[in-house]
This record gives structure tokens, sequence and C-alpha cells, in this order.
């Protein structure tokens, strides 16, 4: 079953819009995939499963998850047969989350049962310290990006925090600054797949 190109995922809750997108991304199979390619695909899934309503979670019959290192074993026929499976599973489970009308907007499923997210921790201290570029809210913003593949724009934040002259292409720091702020802005839909960080989850959403 070939993976939609076209749904567009519109449900009440944008983390959740934003998982279902990138499991779209993980459905999508392709001739020759690499061993690697289908533990990427497998830890994938592993994270974002926990992360969904159970609106939307019902919807799937999850392929096996937990196989550990059994796909290093299998020839290349099987591993192809498998990862096909894998991502048929998949894309049934989202062609029957995008037919429950209620996930479509303004739509009546309670999506409120999900963990915290990374995201949303990001967003949190992102949108604080564009408020108020303290040292409380710098320290915030280090902590949500800590261990993330976006922490190399915190770096690149402190790297601008640390210059007294303008850029080399003759851009102000304050200019470079908000271009760093707006990358991770940018990136935040990747990181609802992850959960977010104990302090986080136990100060309430």
């Amino acid at each position: 079953m070939a993976p939609s190109s076209n749904r567009y995922w519109k449900s009440s809750d944008a983390p959740t819009n934003a998982n279902l997108q990138y499991l779209e991304s993980l459905a999508r199979y392709w001739e020759g995939m690499t061993t690697d390619h289908f533990m990427d695909k497998v830890r994938g899934v592993i994270g974002v499963k926990r992360m969904l309503p159970e609106a939307v979670a019902r919807h799937f019959a999850w392929p096996p998850l937990f196989i550990g290192a059994a796909a290093d074993d299998w020839s290349g026929e099987r591993l192809q047969e498998e990862a096909r499976a894998f991502c048929t599973a998949l894309e049934e489970g989202l062609t029957k989350a995008f037919a429950d009308p209620a996930l479509a907007k303004d739509g009546t499923a309670d999506l409120s049962d999900r963990p915290p997210t990374r995201g949303e921790e990001v967003r949190e201290a992102l949108d604080a310290y564009r408020e108020d570029r303290g040292q409380a809210t710098h320290s915030r913003l280090r902590d949500a990006v800590s261990g993330t593949h976006i922490q190399r724009y915190f770096d690149q934040l402190e790297k601008w925090l640390g210059r007294k002259r303008q850029s080399s292409a003759g851009r102000s720091i304050d200019y470079e600054i908000a271009c760093v702020l707006g990358e991770i802005s940018g990136r935040i839909n990747e990181l609802h797949a992850q959960a977010a960080t104990y302090d986080f989850t136990a100060r309430g959403r």
C-alpha cells in the first residue's frame, strides 16, 4: 500500500499533527532498504508511539517493534518482506486515523492524554527567552534543548552572545541571534516525538 502524498493532519493538537506527519515518513517503503534504514524506522515508531493520544493510537495495529538484533540475521529477501509489511501496517493505521472525523479540525476526540513533548518544552522556553533575555531564561532554553539534535543552534546562540563585532557578512549580532532563534523555532515540530524532561512534566504543560 503506497502512502498518501497529500494528507494534511489538522486535529486540534499541533504536536499530534506533527507526530502523525512523522509517521507518514516512517511508513514510506523503498526497494533495497538496508538493515540500518529498517531499524531507524523501528526506533522512530517506538519513540512516537508513546507520544500519541489513545484516540489516535487505537487506529494502529502496530507491527513488531522489539525485535532486538534479529534483523541482522535476515536474508536480503526477508528484510524487504519485513520492511514492506512494517510500512504497510503503519500506512493502514494512518489511513484509518485520517478517516476518523473525531480527529479532523474541530473534531471531538480527546487528545489530552498524551505525555508532554520535548517540542512543547522548547517552545515554552524559547518564548520566555524571546520575551526576556535574562540568565534564568537562557538557562531554561539551554536545558530544554540539551541532548537534542537542535542543541547545535543553542551553541551558535552562545557564540553570538559572546561576540563583540558584527558577523563577517556585515550583519549585526542582534540579527544573527534572531536567525538562530528562528532556526530553533522552525525545528520544534521535530521534537514532538520525544518526551519532555521530568522537570517540565512535573510542572505540567
